[in-house]
């Protein structure tokens, strides 16, 4: 059974409530920043740290990572094949080809797997002819909040993808976060844009917020907490408010007040204009990586 309507089958898998099975065994081609950030959102959710197997070249990198999280570790990528029930390639965009022709020399004769790439820019036909056309491939962008179990994922199946295998790749990313099934993959260079790039620009805000309000007068330390708890307040608000984010500003926003101020002044700078700016070069750049 394949579904052509990703979106739907989500919600119906979120309506379920479905938790991913700790058994699940979980292999990582490359133990890099964002595979560190899953495995850290995985043991922090509960799985346990003997069913994740991370495949890296670098003797350094497989002793940190079982000093870090206590996972298996393996030199050789093909040894995931036999460990997993799902493989997720997190190598940079031009290891990948080589990757997934490592991988179909094994999964020839084991075609059970799911792979998911988290490699921006990668097509997924690209995966599926490296892997001799195998259905059983999910591409997927999750961003650096999968750390603390906060991440957003974007995901992307083509539409003979067997609905257990959507199923699996949602209850993965789901424990380490939230979901959205894009029904177009042009569409997962925006994601890149609006939630794997993001955490950096809101990183950029506040560090900008910071450095003023200490520039002002206030102690590095008070600057800090007021910055970033404010920041979180925010984000709960608007999380859990049924206004929209228009709406909250302007109950924030008193008329003629200091907040309406700092406003006009972000107005007057084009805020808006250099936002939308900042993500088109986010997102033309991550075109220009794609490969296939």
């Amino acid at each position: 059974m394949a579904f052509s309507f990703l979106a739907t089958f989500s919600e119906v898998v979120i309506s379920q409530h479905e938790s991913l099975d700790p058994n699940t065994c979980i292999a990582f081609i490359g133990g890099g920043n964002m595979a560190r950030a899953i495995i850290s959102g995985l043991l922090k959710q509960g799985h346990n740290s003997a069913n994740i197997l991370v495949c890296a070249p670098s003797q350094t990198t497989r002793h940190d990572l079982i000093d870090k999280f206590n996972v298996k570790v393996h030199q050789d990528n093909t040894a995931a094949v036999a460990f997993a029930d799902v493989i997720i390639v997190a190598v940079k965009p031009f290891v990948v080809p080589v990757v997934c022709e490592q991988l179909s020399e094994v999964m020839q004769y084991d075609n059970r797997k799911l792979v998911i790439s988290i490699a921006a820019g990668i097509k997924h036909a690209t995966l599926r002819q490296k892997l001799h056309f195998s259905p059983k491939v999910i591409c997927a962008m999750p961003n650096l909040p999968t750390a603390i179990g906060e991440g957003l994922t974007g995901l992307y199946a083509g539409p003979d993808t067997h609905a257990n295998d959507i199923a699996l790749a949602e209850r993965l990313m789901r424990a380490v976060g939230e979901t959205v099934w894009l029904k177009e993959e042009s569409q997962m260079s925006t994601i890149v844009a609006a939630a794997g790039s993001s955490p950096a620009y809101l990183f950029l805000f506040l560090e900008a917020m910071e450095k003023a309000a200490i520039e002002q007068g206030l102690p590095p330390e008070i600057a800090a907490k007021a910055v970033l708890q404010s920041a979180m307040g925010a984000i709960s608000m608007a999380m859990n408010s049924q206004h929209n984010l228009a709406s909250l500003r302007h109950q924030v926003t008193s008329p003629k007040g200091t907040t309406e101020q700092a406003i006009l002044a972000f107005q007057d700078g084009d805020l808006d204009e250099l936002v939308a700016s900042a993500m088109a070069c986010a997102t033309t750049r991550a075109k220009e990586l794609s490969i296939g």
